[in-house]
């Protein structure tokens, strides 16, 4: 530890103990079951905790979970400030130190517990309080301001010693972790609450939620368990890709430890520095599927073998969509061969590419270059970080760029970097992809929410014994259903209307006739028919009709389709980072025999409007009647070649 970590530490530890001494001689214990039951309870959560792990592949590695805050809460408003420290502190004590683990960490976490739980109880006290009298729902103001200070002072000292040993600034610490934490923290809050209720109007009651913490806990560590054998069958799956070819063997390790290793001397978070290296651990899966002819050929790949070596980022994203907890990285991987000029394998632009992707992208580039190959030796360290110096800007991105170099050189990567593109750090896995214009996502296109909030209001104005109110909640009611009607009804017209577009002759005219209804309930900008090579991993536009909106990418396309619409049960919507023009996009998929054989895509200029999204969805079924027999026909013949 540093000098400023080690004075840290002494602060805090000097601190805690004189309140824990001052706790142990404050007064006496007057409800001494309480006690001895809530310390009980604290050593037993202690015990309960699920470790985080650090082969998580969303980057959850960081964090633990247990109730033992919840605990404390509880004790704080059972027995006060100075006795809930003592609970807080004891628990830690007890299980770390059986446990082993070093004495200066056991005495920081223990003061860093007792500290919070004294704050927490000086705040409940202060807001009107009693301990051991528990009051609602007159209380919650006080609950919550006890919460917020328990949460305060744990989050800020714990926050604080990770920054001084990791370097990672103090605020984004928090935000992360404020982030990560906050369903857990609730659950931990209201356990508090709960067990202190059961335990002031009859003790008998908190034994009820032994089983109910139990589950919990054996839910949270199933769920671990699950994460840390999904990441070892990745990389099981990743080492068999890298031993095919004698020549590229290890390369995803190499490139998950260079990208590790930046992301540290970068200052990122501990979970986005885990998601980057399973990113450049993982980003080679997808070859696989290549020949290993053709990964060790040592002249010019042909026409067909380059296709097939162009085909692995996606194939790589694929096979990671169908594990949730890699879905952060899917982006980086897929578009790890991309430039920073827009001219890589898919064409997708430096914008719409993450940053994570840049990083990923340098790093393999940088340990292609300095590994024998086939075709040619491999280059000194030196010779490789010029041609990256040379290439930034065009090939690589300048952050990613300017960062890897200086690591490699034993630099500060951060010192490399000016102001504008330090920020640039917070683009590290999603690009800032536009507004949806004008939407609110609940209540947009969805009058029956209003019906349900009137007949909320008529029961509450019933419970509370003002039936005159009630007349209100019956106009909102009524409202409401007249809106879904109206809105219903002009699904309904519309659906009819394109279910006869599907069947027109002859085939030729479908499209068109398809489309034309859906631009004249919207302002619609562009609709396009995307025939989905399923196999190949590739669509391709067939039929278009566009209205004032550029024609988007087949590339870009393709890569929103394949990460979000291939697993999609309904319509695909969203603003989508990759495909140029303001609006909002909207994909039908059309299937035939379960497989996914095309798209309509709609682009809207603003939210598609609510009775256009069900009747597109009512006709989602026969979409695949737009996609006539020879062009189903000619998709098949593509996909077996």
């Amino acid at each position: 530890m540093s000098f400023r970590t080690r004075g840290f530490v002494a602060v805090v530890v000097v601190c805690g103990v004189a309140a824990l001494a001052a706790a142990a001689v404050h007064d006496q214990v007057r409800r001494p079951y309480a006690f001895g039951f809530l310390a009980i309870a604290a050593i037993a959560t202690e015990l309960l905790e699920v470790r985080g792990t650090a082969a998580a592949l969303d980057g959850s590695g960081s964090h633990s979970f247990s109730f033992s805050s919840g605990i404390h809460l509880a004790a704080v408003m059972v027995l006060g400030p100075w006795q809930a420290a003592l609970v807080a502190a004891g628990g830690v004590v007890v299980v770390d130190y059986l446990r082993g683990s070093p004495f200066v960490r056991v005495l920081f976490n223990a003061s860093s517990f007792a500290l919070a739980t004294l704050a927490a109880g000086a705040l409940y006290e202060a807001a009107g309080a009693t301990p051991g009298a528990v009051s609602l729902p007159t209380g919650f103001g006080a609950i919550a301001a006890m919460a917020v200070a328990y949460v305060a002072v744990n989050r800020a000292l714990v926050s604080a010693i990770v920054s001084l040993t990791s370097k990672i600034p103090l605020r984004q610490i928090v935000r992360d972790a404020s982030r990560s934490d906050l369903a857990s923290t609730a659950g931990e809050i209201s356990l508090g609450v709960t067990l202190a209720f059961f335990i002031v109007s009859n003790a008998w009651q908190a034994i009820a939620l032994g089983p109910l913490v139990l589950a919990v806990y054996q839910a949270h560590a199933r769920l671990s368990a699950v994460k840390e054998e999904t990441a070892r069958a990745l990389e099981t799956f990743a080492n068999v890709v890298d031993e095919r070819d004698p020549y590229t063997y290890r390369h995803s390790a190499r490139v998950a430890d260079h990208v590790e290793r930046l992301g540290e001397a970068l200052g990122l978070a501990p979970a986005d520095v885990a998601r980057l290296r399973w990113a450049g651990r993982l980003h080679d899966l997808g070859k696989v599927a290549v020949d290993t002819a053709v990964l060790r050929k040592p002249g010019r790949l042909e026409e067909g073998e380059w296709e097939t070596v162009r085909r692995h980022p996606r194939l790589s994203a694929r096979l990671l969509l169908d594990f949730r907890f890699a879905t952060a990285a899917v982006r980086a991987v897929e578009y790890h061969h991309e430039r920073y000029d827009g001219s890589g394998y898919y064409g997708i632009t430096a914008a719409a590419t993450p940053l994570g992707a840049h990083l990923v992208a340098v790093a393999d580039s940088y340990d292609a270059m300095v590994s024998d190959r086939p075709y040619r030796r491999g280059l000194s360290v030196e010779h490789a970080l010029g041609e990256i110096e040379r290439g930034t800007g065009t090939q690589f991105h300048p952050v990613a760029a300017k960062a890897f170099v200086a690591l490699i050189r034993d630099e500060d990567p951060l010192a490399a970097l000016d102001h504008g593109e330090r920020a640039l750090l917070r683009t590290l896995w999603r690009p800032r992809e536009r507004a949806r214009a004008g939407r609110f996502v609940l209540v947009r296109g969805r009058p029956e929410l209003l019906a349900i909030a009137g007949v909320a209001e008529i029961l509450a104005a019933v419970t509370l014994g003002r039936p005159v109110f009630a007349t209100l909640g019956g106009a909102v009611v009524a409202a409401g259903l007249l809106l879904a009607h109206r809105r219903d009804g002009r699904a309904r017209g519309l659906a009819e209307t394109l279910d006869a577009a599907l069947d027109a002759e002859p085939a030729s005219r479908r499209f068109r006739e398809f489309a034309a209804p859906i631009a004249g309930a919207a302002r619609v900008r562009w609709v396009g028919l995307v025939r989905w090579h399923q196999d190949l991993l590739s669509g391709s536009i067939g039929e278009e009709l566009s209205l004032g909106g550029d024609t988007p990418s087949e590339d870009a396309l393709t890569s929103w389709l394949l990460r979000d619409g291939e697993r999609a049960d309904g319509l695909v919507e969203g603003p989508v980072a990759e495909l140029e023009g303001a609006g909002t996009y909207l994909a039908v998929p059309a299937r035939r025999d379960g497989d996914t054989v095309g798209y309509v895509v709609v682009l809207f200029s603003a939210a598609p409007p609510r009775h256009v999204e069900l009747a597109l969805a009512a006709a989602a079924p026969r979409v695949a009647r737009l996609l006539r027999e020879p062009e189903l026909r000619l998709a098949a013949v593509e996909a077996v070649r």
